[in-house]
């Protein structure tokens, strides 16, 4: 409890839309899950009755760790639309990070003016509006509202090359994605999925999938190592890799 207090600054009452939905997002990003007896109502999470745990979720920067997959994602340098695919816990938004900051600073791709959605922080880890994460030079972040509202105002006012975000899947998210495309704006965002054909069984990704929103499909898993590219899909559904390959970074955590 005196940790709960501590991270709502004792003042809970202002977190009660995050509260709702199970989790804090502390100002460096790091993620706070929820547990305990929760107190429901429509069948919704209202608040909690009381907190039994706090489960920490930290952001860490892996810089230069999607350098590797950049030649399956791009085309004559420029990036494609891509969406990245993976369990919890196996770098989608470590990738998706570095792939912004490769974008904005052009390192291994043509340097492009970049706008990074951040609804809950943890992309960039901004502390008072500014990104203690390297996220590119030619990077904006919109940090703390919801993706499609965020999407939209990078459209109307920051005129990007690329938008990248996190953990896409509502139905709000469909329209933006369609508008990106409209406005011939790159998108890169990441998905919860174990794999391709489970992420396709889902209403939204199915249409998403039909409507080829995205360009590349990447696949993460573990079956090398953390952080291995399982797989890199096409826009119609083909695989690309003849066999899954590890991440530089996965390399150095594999041989310590």
């Amino acid at each position: 409890e005196q940790t709960y207090l501590a991270i709502t600054g004792k003042s809970p009452y202002a977190f009660e839309d995050e509260i709702r939905q199970g989790f804090l997002t502390l100002s460096s990003g790091i993620r706070a899950g929820l547990s305990g007896s929760a107190i429901t109502a429509d069948g919704r999470l209202k608040t909690y009755k009381c907190i039994s745990g706090i489960n920490f979720r930290i952001p860490r920067e892996m810089t230069g760790i999607s350098r590797d997959l950049l030649p399956y994602i791009s085309n004559n340098g420029r990036l494609v639309n891509t969406l990245i695919i993976s369990s919890p816990k196996l770098g989608k938004t470590t990738i998706a990070r570095d792939i912004a900051r490769s974008a904005g600073s052009g390192l291994g791709l043509h340097p492009c003016k970049v706008s990074l959605i951040a609804e809950r922080q943890e992309l960039a880890a901004s502390l008072y509006g500014m990104p203690l994460f390297d996220v590119g030079r030619e990077t904006d972040v919109i940090s703390g509202v919801m993706k499609h509202v965020g999407v939209f105002m990078a459209l109307r006012s920051l005129s990007p090359d690329v938008i990248v975000t996190d953990e896409i899947g509502k139905s709000e998210d469909l329209e933006a994605l369609k508008e990106v495309a409209n406005s011939g704006v790159v998108m890169v965002a990441t998905a919860h999925a174990p794999d391709f054909e489970s992420l396709l069984n889902r209403l939204f990704f199915r249409q998403v999938y039909e409507a080829q929103l995205f360009d590349a499909w990447v696949v993460l898993s573990a079956s090398l190592g953390r952080v291995t590219i399982q797989q890199v899909h096409d826009a119609k559904g083909r695989p690309r890799l003849e066999r899954p390959f590890l991440l530089a970074a996965g390399k150095a955590v594999a041989a310590l």
